[in-house]
């Protein structure tokens, strides 16, 4: 009775989280990802509080004293919550974390090391993860409810490096039901269960009927005007249901080409469709008749399937909005990239911006962001762009149902740079420069103001740059140019911050980080002093390699390199090629 006056008088006071009498309680029954959850909880509490063991994991029935109760257990919070959101409440000497889901409640633990324990997870390994200055850890009186304003979510090309897989589950960076938006129209309409029943599905070309051989095969589309391929669809969809009973989201995306049916009928179609908009030319005629052909799909699937939604990739030549309303069940992924937010001119081309655009025919949306370092040898440092087209989105209400981000990271050029993504992705109003601030003063206590200065160094230096030239994937032979004295100014300055900070840091950990990004950063420089001058000099592209050999290619951390040292130096071969012609 002693012990249960003392923890009922903690109410409305700090509770210490003291390894040896504080538990971490799961139900009868944890599913996986909550005893995930509390793994996650008690590893990295034992690192906090620098001790070596403690945080014992009970049973809901076995838990007294201060408990951190994950899951369903009778002290969960009963909160209406999305698949992946949670609530946090402390009541007393108890600390309750229960999502939506499993998935849920392993992000709220998650979130509950950030907030209240300081332990984040910047970039994958220990090196990057932080740990609190004071290991006397205190929680205060909690009410927190939160879910994520993208719905689902995913980063490719993320998991080959050692601790990216973790990094990815710790900061909610892949969170999706498996369903695709990629293209799918083979998988929805298979040869062998529909040629025979349906030819007229499969396309004209040069007068003759064609028919794709195998899933591989890119080049065809379905005749978007044959009548049975509603009949088809609908048949495909409900085998696809059948066999998969608890997904709630199907692909119908065309093929990655501009092979479209030549039939009389889909021909007058777009010519029709054309005239009528000028402007939008061959794109908005198609883009008009696939989403009319969506549209005739989700009318007939919602009577049986109400709650299900069809996905599709806006892109290539169906990029464009339809000039109608597309219905509630359909969710298009937009295809553009925010680190081209500028050259691009994604928020204000002169009839609109893209946001606004869709919004008149939407009311959801997905985005496919070719984000990645792979292809790139240089910084693509631009929170603020990432910030400013996430807000635009929630600012007209769209349902943000998915994001996909081809990330395939320069983890040493670009530093925290999917990190502020993932936390954009939960909420937009999120500030990048707050999460930079956190992010250096975390890791680089001595060198905190050098970093700082560093980072924003780094994002002007991408917006300079992407300002005045269109830098697209393998674009080797200006990717690196330097062409006014401003993106000049930006590069030389990231170097001098690095060197102040690598001479303010402290030995250990501090010192390691920063000398990732300072050697990953010399070959964006020497790559660079080799562009820039009248005549690139064979020698000094000879130096590259060099370095590229010993310092770059050993470290998955430093560019991306899917784990292959001789991919990271065939990157760097390919840009050589290039630069020195």
């Amino acid at each position: 009775m002693l012990v249960l006056a003392c923890l009922a008088a903690l109410t409305g006071v700090d509770l210490p989280l003291d390894p040896r009498d504080t538990v971490l309680a799961l139900p009868a029954a944890p599913a996986a990802e909550e005893t995930q959850a509390a793994r996650l909880l008690q590893e990295w509490l034992c690192r906090a509080s620098r001790v070596q063991a403690g945080f014992e994991i009970v049973g809901e029935d076995r838990a007294r004293g201060k408990v951190i109760a994950l899951g369903r257990t009778r002290w969960a919070p009963r909160d209406a919550l999305a698949r992946d959101g949670f609530a946090i409440r402390r009541q007393g000497a108890v600390v309750a974390i229960a999502g939506g889901s499993p998935a849920g409640t392993y992000c709220g633990a998650a979130r509950f090391l950030d907030r209240f324990c300081g332990v984040r997870f910047y970039l994958p390994g220990e090196l990057f993860a932080s740990l609190p200055p004071d290991p006397r850890l205190k929680v205060p009186e909690i009410d927190l409810k939160e879910e994520p304003f993208v719905r689902n979510c995913m980063m490719t090309g993320v998991g080959t490096a050692p601790g990216e897989g973790e990094w990815l589950k710790r900061n909610a960076a892949a969170r999706k039901e498996p369903f695709t938006h990629q293209h799918s129209m083979f998988d929805r309409f298979p040869p062998e269960t529909f040629a025979r029943k349906y030819p007229g599905l499969y396309p004209l070309r040069d007068g003759k009927r064609y028919v794709p051989a195998s899933g591989s095969d890119q080049g065809w589309q379905p005749c978007l005007t044959e009548p049975a391929l509603l009949d088809a669809a609908e048949e495909s969809a409900a085998a696809y249901f059948a066999a998969r009973p608890g997904m709630t989201h199907i692909s119908f995306s065309i093929q990655d080409s501009n092979k479209f049916c030549q039939c009389p009928r889909c021909a007058s179609t777009l010519e029709e469709y054309a005239k009528a908009n000028p402007r939008g030319g061959r794109v908005g005629a198609l883009s008009r008749l696939n989403a009319e052909f969506l549209n005739k799909a989700a009318e007939r699937l919602e009577k049986k399937y109400p709650d299900k939604t069809i996905v599709y990739i806006a892109y290539s030549d169906v990029r464009l909005p339809p000039p109608f309303r597309l219905h509630r069940n359909i969710l298009p992924v937009v295809v553009f990239t925010i680190a081209d937010t500028i050259i691009d001119r994604v928020l204000e081309p002169p009839e609109g911006n893209m946001i606004d655009l869709w919004s008149r025919a939407a009311s959801r949306l997905g985005h496919h962001d070719w984000g990645q370092g792979q292809g790139y040898l240089i910084p693509r440092f631009y929170p603020g762009l990432q910030a400013r087209v996430l807000r635009a989105v929630k600012a007209k209400g769209l349902d943000f149902g998915y994001a996909h981000f081809e990330a395939y990271p320069n983890w040493g050029l670009d530093g925290p740079k999917l990190f502020i993504t993932s936390r954009l992705w939960w909420n937009p109003d999120t500030d990048p420069e707050k999460l930079l601030d956190q992010f250096c003063a975390d890791l680089f206590p001595r060198a905190r103001e050098p970093m700082r200065a560093y980072w924003t160094a780094l994002e002007k230096l991408w917006i300079e740059m992407d300002n005045q030239h269109e830098r697209k994937l393998y674009r080797w032979g200006n990717q690196f140019l330097l062409g006014t004295e401003e993106q000049r100014r930006f590069a030389r300055e990231a170097r001098e911050r690095l060197d102040q900070a690598a001479a303010l840091a402290s030995d250990g950990p501090e010192k390691s980080r920063i000398e990732l990004f300072s050697k990953t950063y010399r070959l964006t420089e020497l790559l660079f002093e080799l562009a820039n001058p009248p005549k690139a000099d064979p020698a000094k592209a000879d130096e590259v390699r060099r370095y590229a050999a010993e310092k770059i290619a050993p470290d998955p951390l430093t560019v991306f390199s899917g784990g292959s040292p001789d991919k990271a130096q065939s990157l760097v071969e390919q840009a050589l090629k290039q630069v020195v012609k």
